[in-house]
């Protein structure tokens, strides 16, 4: 991308001088207008919004300092080389406070002005590439907070507004895509930097994450924007971008923001159903219009699914029979096999709802990744078996009284906001009591200390964000609360039995792009 440079000064010749003789494309610069007056130059200043503005001080119609201080507010960031005179230096101290970068002397000498603009487009150029790190910064913490939503029921009391507030992801109602490849590939970090530089080149207002196999783009909206057409432009990026053998489902469009997790569910749930009954265009989600337009062979095949669940239990036996039912239904096709047992998955979850979350997703997502008959049973064990405990702690939880009910509100908000830098007294101060009693009553009912379930909470986000090609494994510290990686580092080999990057090469090792720095065992 070329740098704009204008160049405004009342002397034809001089303008012409600085617009010929200097090697602006040499310094990757175009001159994208000149003006010979203030008010010529304010318009064009506007309207171009450069980089580099070269800009004489005595001029007719208007000072250029006076022009300056029209249009400073709308090129905060324009890097002003001001061209003046000796005895102009009346004119410093106005001009320290326009931020000018520097000054030329007439008569002007092109050795000079090179040096000077040489000095401006490294100031530029670093400033930008600041903007890019905190830009970058601001994406990954808000990917870690849609996650979090993502992963998590949430309810009224939780601050889930202020919450998308801070980080950039409130809108009047939004809608979730949800894309994975059509064959086993995996997203790479190229291609996902595309996909959100499209997204953000249509004016589409979007947040994209991987979670598990899937790319999911949260696309914020205006009540009266059309967001069927903002959904099919997204879609055509998608297909576009991602080599067009790609699945996409789309969630109806939500109004209520303690609704993302369901979003996220519908939207899953269609592109299960896109995977095994085949097609080019993205699938909606609606209630009534479920099945309308699915062939004979893959209705027979979503009801076999739904009676396989509406006849399961949680015991080994079952899952035995599940397992070589969903393989005989899915034809020895991988992907058929996938979304169906997700499908599957999704379906007993509905059934025998539990209260882990995280742990019933996280075992959802390993069967992403199956391929044989005795990889479904040992997902859908695993599955049942998370889904028995949860509803084993829910039980203890609902017999242990009413204080129980502070506790697990108190579980979701960790959960929810583990992101942040959250401490036990900012979760006592939420809920108006003692940080001390609320530590020895997280304990004492759920066995487990406030710090542990938070490490807990913030290691699941973590997890989806070393999923993701384009999150560099040193910054999902900082997107999970931590101040620095080596704490994180610790905490996670610890938890996990291996390092972040040994988790990464194990999610994509073919896209990893940043090497772990090298920690002691």
């Amino acid at each position: 991308m070329q740098t704009k440079v204008v160049i405004i000064d009342d002397n034809p010749v001089t303008v012409r001088s600085l617009t010929s003789t200097i090697a602006w494309e040499e310094r990757g610069c175009v001159v994208a207008g000149t003006a010979t007056d203030g008010e010529m130059g304010r318009e064009l200043v506007l309207r171009v919004r450069p980089d580099i503005l070269l800009l004489d001080i005595q001029m007719p119609q208007m000072d250029g300092l006076e022009m300056l201080s029209q249009v400073r507010a709308a090129v905060p960031d324009c890097k002003v080389i001001i061209i003046t005179g000796y005895d102009q230096f009346q004119y410093a101290s106005r001009a320290i406070k326009l931020s000018v970068f520097d000054y030329i002397l007439k008569p002007i000498r092109n050795e000079e002005v090179e040096e000077v603009v040489d000095r401006a487009l490294e100031a530029s150029r670093s400033h930008r590439e600041q903007d890019r790190a905190v830009f970058g910064e601001q994406r990954l913490a808000a990917q870690a907070k849609l996650l979090s939503l993502m992963m998590n029921e949430s309810r009224s009391g939780q601050n889930v507004h202020q919450m998308l507030r801070d980080s950039g992801l409130y809108a009047p109602c939004y809608v979730v895509l949800c894309a994975a490849p059509q064959e086993s590939a995996q997203f790479s970090q190229p291609v996902l930097t595309a996909v959100d530089e499209a997204l953000e080149g249509r004016g589409i207002r979007a947040v994209t994450a991987m979670l598990y196999d899937a790319l999911l783009v949260y696309i914020m909206l205006e009540e009266e924007e059309n967001w069927r057409a903002a959904v099919l432009a997204a879609d055509a990026i998608l297909r576009e971008k991602l080599g067009g053998n790609v699945n996409v489902g789309v969630s109806r469009r939500m109004f209520s923001h303690h609704s993302i997790r369901q979003a996220y569910h519908q939207a899953r749930q269609m592109l299960w159903e896109q995977t095994v009954s085949g097609g080019s265009r993205a699938a909606f989600f609606s209630e009534e219009e479920q099945h309308a337009g699915q062939d004979e062979a893959f209705s027979r095949m979503i009801r076999s699914i739904e009676r396989l669940a509406e006849h399961a239990d949680l015991s080994e036996e079952s899952v035995s029979d599940a397992a070589t039912t969903l393989v005989e239904i899915a034809g020895r096709q991988y992907s058929n096999l996938r979304a169906l047992l997700s499908l599957y998955a999704m379906l007993l979850c509905k059934k025998f709802p539990s209260g882990n979350l995280q742990e019933v997703d996280r075992e959802i997502g390993s069967g992403l990744f199956c391929s044989s008959e005795e990889e479904v049973r040992a997902c859908l064990s695993r599955l049942c078996s998370a889904i028995r405990r949860g509803r084993q702690e829910q039980e203890k939880t609902e017999e242990a009284g009413s204080a129980s009910l502070m506790t697990r509100s108190v579980l979701e908000y960790i959960r929810l906001h583990a992101a942040e830098s959250l401490r036990l007294s900012d979760v006592a101060d939420q809920f108006h009591i003692n940080a001390n009693y609320l530590s020895l009553l997280i304990k004492r009912q759920t066995g487990v200390t406030f710090h542990d379930h938070l490490l807990r909470a913030k290691m699941d986000i973590a997890h989806t964000l070393l999923a993701d090609p384009r999150v560099r494994v040193s910054e999902v510290a900082s997107a999970v609360g931590y101040s620095n990686y080596i704490s994180f580092y610790n905490t996670f080999k610890r938890m996990e039995h291996m390092t972040p990057t040994e988790y990464r090469n194990r999610m994509v090792p073919a896209a990893m792009q940043e090497e772990e720095p090298q920690l002691p065992s």
